[in-house]
């Protein structure tokens, strides 16, 4: 009889709570972060169009480098890797900081920094997911991947909660010291992690053989048809939410009527959401199907856009703004976390652990692909249309994208490889 897991089974992974930690200690200063950052944006250009222009341009360097980047990680040092961007998004944010500190901060500063700390990311990714195998048992996935997921929740949550109060006491540029500092923390625990059985083969850089390696990479995500599914909904997850993540300012100025304030209120709720959704998943995956949670991820996706704008007449009083904003945003997050968690355990399960850090790399770049691009579409509409139209839209839309990916049977052959196996 197969031995029934637990989240307590995690805890004697050492060096994968290690690995936690960090990554714990860089979302706290993230998630305060992220707002700041927000704010920043809508403060220096008071343009809806800019904000989401600068989101968008944010993410090319994660869809131009991430593939190459992976492709180089694979039999290097991950861990060195690690600790190397850490250090370079502080020096980044902390520039960034003492910038708007002095009063010289400008947007294409913004655009720059962000390009930068968006390419050392590229690297960093796939570098740890790939370690991810090596610190944790694959039996343990499930739990072990939903406990991070968690914990990075109710850490997100605790940030995103302080933001407000932290931006009020410290400053902007305060925030942004205390992101600087949680990627010091960060890279000096992962110096610490013990990594067994990674075997690092000396390459010598050839610009055939890296490519070569490339198309490797590409023929491997081209044939597993879960992956395939992978790359689209990735696509789909990552283009359906730039609205909300690119016009949270906007959307809380000229639709809820209200500051920085319901920016904590919609990110904590969305949070909670998260947390519940990262929570309860192990459970919920015995009896909701694959198929059946990204059909109800993408519902609720479309849903949130819809009611968020016809809720509006609800807004003129500041309490039940907050009340339906929460409770929105709460839902919104179950459905993203449900999604989310399926996708990537799915994921974990179905690549070879040798071709881990190219897939991951060509799929988070695909993913992301779809946000400039969207990005740049909604900049454009934002000059000739209001934030409500665009929401309106996007939920439309978002109905039918999960209508056609319902169609789409690869998820059913993952439930029945599942059931089989379960019975053998």
């Amino acid at each position: 009889m197969e031995k029934q897991h637990s989240y307590k089974d995690v805890l004697s992974q050492k060096e994968y709570l290690k690995m936690m930690l960090a990554a714990l200690i860089n979302r706290f200063g993230d998630s305060i972060d992220a707002i700041a950052s927000t704010w920043i944006v809508y403060q220096l250009t008071n343009s809806a169009a800019w904000s989401a222009l600068i989101f968008g341009i944010n993410n090319l360097p994660t869809v131009l480098i991430t593939p190459f980047a992976g492709t180089w990680v694979e039999g290097r040092n991950k861990k060195i890797i690690m600790i190397v961007t850490d250090i370079i998004r502080a020096i980044v944010v902390a520039m960034v900081a003492s910038l708007f500190l002095a009063g010289l901060l400008r947007p294409w500063m913004l655009l720059v920094s962000n390009i930068l700390i968006s390419t050392v990311e590229a690297f960093r990714g796939p570098a740890d997911t790939a370690l991810t195998p090596k610190v944790l048992d694959e039996e343990l996935y499930e739990y072990g991947m939903s406990l991070h997921s968690s914990l990075s929740q109710i850490v997100q949550l605790v940030g995103m909660g302080c933001a407000a109060g932290i931006i009020a006491l410290i400053g902007i540029s305060g925030a942004l010291y205390i992101d600087m500092g949680t990627f010091i923390i960060s890279s000096i625990i992962i110096l610490f992690v013990n990594i067994k059985n990674d075997e690092l083969v000396k390459k010598t850089f050839h610009i055939s053989g890296y490519v070569e390696d490339f198309k490797d990479g590409i023929r491997y995500v081209s044939k597993e048809n879960v992956i395939v599914f992978f790359l689209l909904y990735t696509v789909f997850i990552n283009a359906i939410l730039v609205p909300i993540n690119g016009l949270q300012a906007p959307l809380a100025d000229t639709v809820l009527h209200n500051g920085v304030e319901i920016l904590s209120i919609l990110s904590v709720s969305v949070s909670l959401g998260m947390l519940s959704g990262s929570i309860t998943y192990p459970h919920i995956s015995k009896f909701v199907s694959n198929k059946g949670i990204n059909v109800i991820n993408g519902l609720i996706i479309g849903l949130f856009y819809i009611l968020i704008i016809c809720a509006k007449p609800l807004y003129s009083n500041s309490l039940t703004t907050c009340l339906v904003v929460a409770i929105l945003s709460f839902v919104l997050g179950l459905g993203v976390a449900y999604g989310n968690c399926m996708m990537n355990i799915v994921f974990m399960k179905k690549v070879d652990k040798k071709y881990i850090a190219r897939a991951v790399a060509i799929a988070t770049s695909v993913g992301v692909a779809a946000m400039p691009v969207v990005s740049f579409c909604i900049s454009v509409l934002a000059s000739v249309v209001n934030v409500e139209v665009i929401f309106i839209v996007a939920g439309l839309l978002d109905f039918v994208v999960v209508y056609c990916l319902s169609k789409n049977n690869a998820l059913d052959e993952d439930d029945a490889e599942e059931i089989l196996l379960a019975n053998d």
